[in-house]
């Protein structure tokens, strides 16, 4: 989040909630967990969690994630795999997927996201992603369906230092938005990270500390209406 979610071409064990396809070079055991809450409303807090596990061909994830409160809440578990095949990488992700309304009841439905990412150059990487691949429906009434959201994304590396993303994701439902991020590697173990969103304009900051097992990531969305978002992130290597 303190790249301003430009995630479409980061190849990373956080794939495994992003674009499947970038957990296909991951070579450790890892688990990963993350909290985020927006606005200080206790209703719209996010809570995710995974483990990904390299394979002889590819790797694959497990990961599970919730959002909202006993009145009303949005959960989902999904099953990810990617490999790579030469410049590039695929991937693909089924969700089991529930929406929890107070007096209305649940709904469970089953999704599929489905992503890829090239490497053009040592320096350039190309991605693209769709979630929810064929619009699931969620309801009958006025054919009420998931959102289908698709990312493309454009990165450019400097070596080991500098991260600088360009992402634009449309929502079938609404206007594109232009993600613009970045991520400096000032120290040898921490990172400092922004970015920017249009439509609507947000402001993001981040930090990172990397060690030997354990990652630790914070990150601070400003909306200059509706107030802050703050989410903080562990990924912790369980084995080598």
């Amino acid at each position: 989040m303190g790249m301003a979610n430009t995630n479409t071409t980061l190849q990373d064990s956080w794939s495994a909630f992003n674009n499947p396809s970038g957990i296909s070079n991951q070579t450790k055991t890892t688990s990963i967990f993350s909290a985020r809450n927006q606005y200080s409303v206790a209703a719209f807090t996010s809570i995710g969690a995974g483990l990904i596990v390299p394979l002889k061909i590819g790797a694959a994830a497990i990961a599970a994630f919730r959002f909202g409160d006993d009145l009303f809440h949005q959960q989902y578990l999904s099953l990810t795999y990617g490999n790579q095949f030469g410049i590039g990488r695929l991937g693909i992700r089924v969700n089991y997927f529930e929406t929890f309304i107070e007096g209305f009841g649940n709904t469970t439905k089953i999704t599929i996201d489905f992503g890829g990412i090239a490497t053009l150059s040592e320096d350039l990487l190309i991605g693209a992603y769709l979630r929810n691949l064929g619009g699931t429906q969620l309801s009958d009434f006025e054919d009420e369906r998931l959102p289908t959201i698709l990312n493309v994304g454009l990165s450019y590396r400097t070596g080991d230092k500098l991260i600088l993303n360009l992402d634009l994701e449309k929502d079938l439902e609404f206007d594109p938005r232009v993600k613009l991020g970045f991520e400096y590697q000032a120290f040898t173990k921490f990172a400092f990270r922004s970015g920017i969103n249009t439509a609507p304009f947000n402001n993001f900051f981040g930090l990172g500390f990397d060690s030997w097992r354990v990652m630790i990531d914070y990150a601070v969305s400003v909306d200059y209406v509706l107030g802050l978002t703050h989410q903080l992130s562990l990924t912790y290597n369980l084995f080598d």
